[in-house]
């Protein structure tokens, strides 16, 4: 049977705790000391545990009840987030995605089970990700294949400017076009933090009357970055495949030394140490 999985916060908890009271839910013993609550009630299914995960089985009725427990963004019409994923690969490239959400598909995406990729086996994470990249809401992503972020360092790094540079100017590219595509009085900007000045630097350029920008470690607690990360980790490894297909390789099983030094610009970023030492 299929099940999705998403984070509760303590007050939608709460409400749960209240909903099943009100509306006599039938409630089941706990099978396991990190449980909190389980509920069966003809076709519907929730366990929650006391980490906040909530697992439901995707009934309309499990649908229903997570409709009037999950709490709705109220002071922005889109919420913004923005990651990457590839930076800490030295093969591949380097994938920077941004989603703009309104309040109603933050909503919809928590009920899929968009949370956190890091608590996601990368099984279920691509194939939730084939899921929400078919879905009609606001993204933009750059891509830059290691031919092209090769490049890219190369000139950063003649201006005296690192790789969080590079990052910087990319999460900040990705963020102008989505503000391009939506009309808003009010949205909010959450940016995962790898460098807040440089950062904060790239984002003066944007009118943020209208905006409000925070930089926040663990940013994948907020759907709209999480959702980000989804997509980016799913243009990665569809581009790492796309690789491998070419040079017939397998860069996820291969070491720098294992690949001839003539293809090793085309696949990996040669600035890292580990691939710099097989360049001829």
């Amino acid at each position: 049977m299929t099940s999705f999985s998403l984070s509760l916060n303590n007050q939608e908890i709460k409400l749960l705790e209240d909903l099943i009271e009100k509306k006599g839910l039938k409630t089941r013993d706990l099978t396991n000391p990190y449980e909190l609550l389980r509920i069966k009630d003809q076709h519907l299914n929730i366990v929650v545990y006391k980490s906040g995960k909530l697992v439901h089985n995707g009934s309309d009725a499990s649908g229903k009840i997570l409709d009037a427990i999950l709490i709705k963004e109220e002071n922005y019409d889109y919420i913004l987030g923005s990651d990457e994923t590839g930076k800490g690969e030295w093969y591949g490239p380097l994938v920077v995605a941004a989603t703009a959400l309104s309040p109603e598909e933050i909503i919809e995406l928590r009920k899929l089970g968009v949370r956190d990729s890091k608590t996601i086996k990368k099984p279920q994470l691509l194939k939730l990700a084939e899921t929400i990249i078919k879905m009609d809401f606001q993204r933009h992503s750059i891509t830059l294949n290691p031919k092209t972020y090769n490049n890219l360092y190369s000139d950063f790094k003649k201006e005296g400017k690192t790789l969080n540079d590079l990052m910087a100017w990319a999460h900040s590219r990705v963020i102008r076009e989505l503000l391009d595509k939506i009309e808003f009085k009010s949205a909010k900007i959450v940016i995962d933090k790898f460098d807040f000045e440089k950062t904060e630097h790239r984002m003066k350029g944007i009118d943020q009357s209208r905006l409000k920008v925070i930089q926040k470690t663990g940013a994948e607690s907020e759907t709209p970055v999480a959702a980000a990360s989804i997509i980016a980790k799913y243009i990665f490894e569809s581009e790492v495949d796309k690789l491998n297909r070419e040079y017939q390789i397998d860069l996820r099983k291969s070491k720098p030394e294992d690949i001839k030094s003539d293809i090793l610009p085309k696949v990996a970023k040669i600035h890292f140490k580990n691939v710099a030492r097989f360049l001829n």
